[in-house]
């Protein structure tokens, strides 16, 4: 696949990605590796698009690829202010969590958008969290969306109920809920949100988007499995 076909997917953890769940920050990241160049170094270029991926969740955001650092010995403050005027660089934890010398890299992205239906992948990263799609079999296996996490898929129909709420689901209820705990109004970073049944799972009730509603941990755990009426 030719350079200006490649593309790239990128992992990322909800705590060290600033802006929303939503819209999360997508004009900027950066890699990481002690003992190595981490990826996508050597394998980027201007013009290429890259797509945003939660770290066990669906793809929710594209932007492309506008120009990138490279950084032997680097040093957490060193990387730190090549991302400066991003929301990133206010991400204190995250930076203090680097090692005292690492090969560093920063991607400074363009025209981003936020998916309106997310795409939850077929395909698994292997513990990279830079993923180069560079062959037409892995675009489809990341980019088209996949079967795993459907409700309804025959081989879950035969196993009989399943409580998993698959990632794509579990984004389509938050974004509806506006990523706000429906019981104390309180939103992340202050709480993390989860995904709770209305009709607990224990009395019979189902991963139906209309019987799922989004709990802060402290509330889900305090609720049990106790039933509440909207509002209450």
């Amino acid at each position: 696949m030719s350079a200006a076909k490649r593309q790239h997917v990128v992992i990322r953890r909800e705590e060290w990605v600033a802006g929303t769940r939503e819209r999360p920050e997508v004009g900027v990241f950066t890699q990481t590796h002690a003992g190595r160049p981490p990826v996508p170094w050597g394998h980027i270029a201007v013009g290429e698009r890259v797509w945003m991926k939660w770290s066990g969740g669906p793809i929710v955001a594209r932007a492309t690829v506008q120009g990138f650092r490279q950084i032997e010995n680097c040093t957490s403050d060193e990387l730190r202010e090549t991302t400066s005027g991003f929301r990133l660089y206010d991400l204190t934890e995250y930076w203090e969590s680097r090692q005292p010398s690492f090969y560093g890299m920063t991607v400074y992205l363009q025209d981003e958008e936020w998916l309106d239906e997310p795409i939850e992948p077929a395909a698994r990263s292997r513990r990279e969290s830079w993923v180069i799609i560079a062959t037409p079999e892995e675009e489809v296996a990341w980019l088209a969306p996949g079967v795993a996490g459907t409700e309804s898929t025959p081989a879950k129909r035969a196993k009989g109920r399943t409580r998993t709420v698959s990632p794509k689901l579990r984004f389509t209820v938050l974004r509806r809920d506006g990523f706000t705990c429906t019981y104390c109004g309180r939103q992340p970073p202050a709480v993390r949100l989860q995904v709770d049944h209305v009709i607990p799972w224990s009395c019979g009730g189902s991963n139906h988007i209309s019987n799922l509603r989004t709990a802060c941990a402290e509330c889900n755990v305090g609720k049990g499995a106790r039933k509440f009426s909207k509002g209450h």
